[in-house]
């Protein structure tokens, strides 16, 4: 996570505090627009400061990286850039982002999930994109909402967060374990290696149908 640290975010916290403490977090659309520079086309609050997610824009225009996070110490924002086919626009593309805010007391949504919104994004009509259409863009929040706020709990990935950091330790603690093996004895057997691995990929299934679960109960 890139830490931001030349300025005090504080008053832009509390500018989205209300909506952060209601909400698991905060969703915008923004453009790079060859003419117009990066702005906003789309935020599911008031967003307030537009200058602000300006400056996030401009930011992640200046990486490389196709997903990026910045850190503002109260709350941070996971940045996923998507490229649009424009044939009128310089390089017939052009570059959109779909910028998250949260409030830090919650975890970085993992990819996989960040990844899925970005293919929820890539449904809506390449025309109606480029048009900056506000309905199709509302459609992609309501979407978005339906899956992962319209829930009793905060999101539900975070209700499998435990399961899922409990996985990655058990693999972690057997490749561990096998290493410590094969540095003690060149030797190890087959039947042990194979029982290790067994055991990491249940552990594997196990975070596969942790991720899952929401997408199958959202669905229904």
């Amino acid at each position: 996570m890139k830490e931001i640290a030349d300025e005090d975010f504080n008053g832009y916290y509390q500018l989205y505090k209300k909506a952060l403490d209601e909400q698991p977090f905060i969703i915008v659309i923004g453009k790079y627009d060859h003419i117009l520079g990066p702005r906003a086309l789309y935020s599911s609050v008031d967003l307030k400061d537009e200058g602000f997610v300006r400056n996030l824009l401009r930011d992640a225009l200046n990486t490389k990286n196709e997903f990026l996070i910045l850190d503002f110490n109260q709350f941070y924002c996971q940045i996923y850039k998507i490229d649009v086919v424009d044939e009128n626009a310089r390089g017939k593309k052009q570059l959109y982002a779909i910028i998250l805010l949260r409030d830090v007391a919650y975890p970085l949504i993992p990819m996989l999930h960040f990844k899925r919104i970005g293919m929820i994004f890539r449904k809506i009509a390449t025309e109606e994109i480029l048009n900056n259409n506000i309905t199709a863009f509302e459609n992609f929040f309501k979407e978005v909402s339906d899956i992962y706020m319209k829930k009793g709990e905060v999101l539900p990935l975070e209700s499998t967060n435990l399961q899922i950091r409990s996985g990655i330790n058990t693999i972690q603690g057997f490749c561990e374990l096998t290493l410590e093996q094969i540095k003690k004895d060149d030797n190890i057997s087959k039947e042990d290696i194979k029982s290790y691995i067994e055991l990491m990929l249940d552990s594997c299934d196990d975070i596969t149908d942790a991720l899952e679960k929401p997408f199958s109960s959202a669905s229904k």
